[in-house]
């Protein structure tokens, strides 16, 4: 009787330790499963981000010297490294930005140049074709104004005949001038009611004879280059000299032929190639470089930006108020509206990354694709 007693209570305790272990192997189950799940949910959040990533990249700012090469993986443009800047938006124009220092002040021996690449996101049109003005009564009116900006910038309706135009430094600017060093030192945080005041205090302003002279920017005249060129010139200078109170913390951009001829090379050299830096993520490096090398620079930079010059939707043919209006645009956003190019071409514009004791030699262009190019050359 005792045996069957023992024998049975033996039966009931293994029953219980089957029992147990089923239901620790079934809890294991569903963990491993709702694991599963969790990471299937997470791989699309992962994919995401990534092509988020791919599509942000898009400005290049490059550098080139002799012999030896060096990143500056900073965010786009930068100090004695090549720039290269982007305007932002759907169709932004940013740009790229790419600039050549020297490594030292002394006068290197032959072969010791150095290049530095830099990067930018190219500065894209933001305007969207149903925001381009046309008007009926325009041909009643020799100095009505048919706007083409893309960067948010406003213009205008009535050209005048004294028409001037300006940049004006909104508050809480992301740059100032530092008086103890004598140097534009920027801020770390970017305050976005100053990018938006940067819109309402800046217009441009067209010149009635600008009005009245059209253009072919397929086939712009060495003057018409040298005019385009100058206007640009005069905004960035203009700027630097606000900014510093004018004191001279960096020389003035000079527009000169060999700066002229150099620029409208680069332009040439995108077009031949059909270089769109919106679908090739950057600028046309191969190029530049090209052009730097036989023109013997040692340093340069590139702000390229998108324009409605090319566009269909444009009715009317392109006069220099047009083309002065989109390069106005296009240095407002990359002066004030940069941050998504890391301020690189606001940098590259202030000079900041170049030598700040040399000359700065400077031109803009315009390839077959619409796109302005503002070149800076030491």
């Amino acid at each position: 009787m005792r045996k069957l007693k023992a024998f049975s209570l033996l039966i009931i305790a293994m029953t219980v330790m089957i029992f147990a272990g089923s239901i620790s192997e079934t809890h294991l189950s569903v963990n491993a499963q709702t694991t599963k799940q969790t990471n299937k949910k997470k791989k699309p959040a992962k994919k995401a981000k990534k092509a988020k990533k791919h599509t942000k990249a898009k400005h290049k700012k490059a550098t080139k010297k002799k012999k030896t090469v060096k990143k500056y993986a900073k965010k786009t443009t930068k100090a004695k490294k090549k720039t290269i800047k982007k305007h932002k938006k759907a169709t932004k124009t940013k740009k790229k930005v790419i600039k050549h220092k020297r490594a030292k002040k002394k006068a290197p021996k032959k072969g010791a140049k150095k290049s530095v690449k830099k990067t930018t996101k190219a500065k894209k049109v933001v305007k969207t074709t149903n925001l381009i003005v046309t008007n009926s009564n325009k041909n009643t009116d020799d100095n009505y104004y048919d706007s083409v900006d893309g960067f948010n910038y406003p213009a205008d309706q009535y050209a005048t005949p004294n028409a001037t135009d300006t940049l004006n430094i909104p508050s809480n600017y992301l740059f100032s001038f530092d008086n103890n060093s004598k140097k534009v030192v920027q801020y770390y945080s970017v305050n976005k009611d100053s990018i938006i005041e940067s819109q309402k205090i800046n217009t441009f302003h067209p010149n009635a004879a600008d009005v009245n002279t059209r253009v072919d920017i397929n086939n712009l005249t060495f003057d018409q280059q040298r005019q385009l060129s100058q206007y640009a010139a005069d905004l960035v200078n203009g700027l630097r000299h606000k900014l510093a109170n004018n004191y001279p913390y960096t020389q003035d951009l000079t527009v000169t032929d060999k700066a002229l001829n150099a620029a409208n090379d680069v332009a040439m050299g995108y077009s031949k190639n059909n270089w769109n830096f919106a679908t090739k993520h950057g600028h046309d490096t191969a190029v530049l470089n090209d052009v730097f090398n036989r023109y013997k620079y040692r340093a340069y930079g590139e702000n390229i930006a998108q324009s409605l010059l090319t566009s269909s939707y444009i009715q009317n043919q392109i006069n220099i108020a047009n083309v002065k209006e989109s390069i106005y645009g296009a240095i407002c956003a990359m002066m004030f509206d940069d941050a998504d190019s890391s301020w690189g071409h606001t940098t590259n514009f202030l000079g900041l990354s170049f030598d700040r004791s040399a000359k700065q030699e400077f031109g803009v262009s315009i390839d077959k694709m619409g796109q302005i190019h503002f070149e800076i050359y030491q």
